[in-house]
C-alpha cells in the first residue's frame, strides 16, 4: 500500500513537472506584451578569449509605429566596435502581441546590406531593398519561426516563474543553421546589486542552444526587463550587460 502511494506521488510530481513545459509557437499572443520595453536602452556587449576582451556598445530602440494604417513593433539595434568591421545596425518589423516577423534589414561593414521578407511558409530576400546581398535568399519553412536577433525582446514577454520551461522555434535570418526548437528554463531567482547600490530582484533563464553554448539571462521580476547575459561558446566567454 505504501509503495503504491509513493508511486502515485512520483507520477503526480512527474506530471506536474511536465505541465510546466510550454511549447510556444509563432502566432501565440503574449499576454505579457505590456512587458515589451519601449524606448532606447544601451548594452555593453563583450567577449573574452585567452584573457583578452573585445567589446562594443549596442543601442536597442523599440517603438510602436503605424505603416499604411497598420501597427507594427519596430526594433532597431545599432552597435559600434573599435573594429569597424564588427559595427552595424538593423531595423526589424514584427506584429504586435505575437512578434511575428514581417521584415528585417541588416547592414554591417563586413557583410553589407542584407534584407529579408517573412511569410507564413518562407523567408526570402527583400526585393525592394537596393544592393541587397541576400536578394536571392529563399528558405521554405516547416512552420513560422521567431527571430534570434531580437531574443532579448522576445524573452521579456514570457510568463516567467521558477521552474517553468519553454520550447520555442528560432532562426537567425540568412544563417545556414536551419530553424530549430530550443529550450529555455527559468532556473531560479537571484538578487543583483548594481554599481549604484540598487538591488534588482531577477529571474534567471538558462538555455544551451541545443548543447553548444550554455548561457544565462537575467530579467527583472518587475516588468521583466533584460539586465545581463553570460554565456560560453567553446573557449569564448560572451557577456551582455545593460547600462543603467
Amino acid at each position: 500500500m505504501k509503495r503504491s502511494a509513493i508511486l502515485i506521488m512520483m507520477m503526480l510530481a512527474s506530471l506536474a513537472q511536465a505541465q510546466k513545459v510550454d511549447t510556444i509557437r509563432m502566432g501565440h499572443r503574449f499576454k505579457q506584451f505590456k512587458n515589451l520595453e519601449l524606448g532606447t536602452v544601451t548594452d555593453v556587449v563583450y567577449n573574452e578569449v585567452g584573457g583578452k576582451l573585445n567589446a562594443s556598445i549596442k543601442k536597442r530602440t523599440t517603438e510602436i509605429v503605424s505603416i499604411n494604417g497598420s501597427e507594427f513593433v519596430k526594433i532597431t539595434h545599432e552597435w559600434n566596435s573599435p573594429n569597424e568591421q564588427w559595427s552595424g545596425k538593423f531595423e526589424y518589423l514584427c506584429e504586435p502581441f505575437t512578434m511575428k516577423p514581417v521584415q528585417h534589414i541588416r547592414e554591417t561593414k563586413m557583410q553589407g546590406l542584407e534584407a529579408f521578407s517573412f511569410s507564413k511558409n518562407s523567408i526570402s530576400g527583400l526585393d525592394s531593398a537596393q544592393n541587397n546581398e541576400q536578394e536571392s535568399f529563399q528558405l521554405e519553412l516547416v512552420e513560422p519561426t521567431y527571430n534570434w536577433e531580437v531574443d532579448l525582446e522576445t524573452y521579456s514577454l514570457l510568463p516567467m516563474s521558477e521552474g517553468k520551461t519553454f520550447v520555442m522555434n528560432f532562426y537567425h535570418p540568412g544563417s545556414p543553421t536551419p530553424p530549430a526548437f530550443y529550450t529555455l528554463k527559468i532556473e531560479e531567482s537571484e538578487k543583483l546589486t548594481l554599481a549604484n547600490g540598487e538591488t534588482l530582484d531577477c529571474w534567471v533563464i538558462f538555455t544551451d542552444y541545443g548543447g553548444t553554448q550554455p548561457t544565462r539571462f537575467w530579467y527583472t521580476k518587475k516588468g521583466q526587463n533584460f539586465v545581463k547575459m553570460e554565456g560560453q561558446y567553446n573557449q569564448v566567454k560572451i557577456y551582455k550587460t545593460r547600462l543603467y
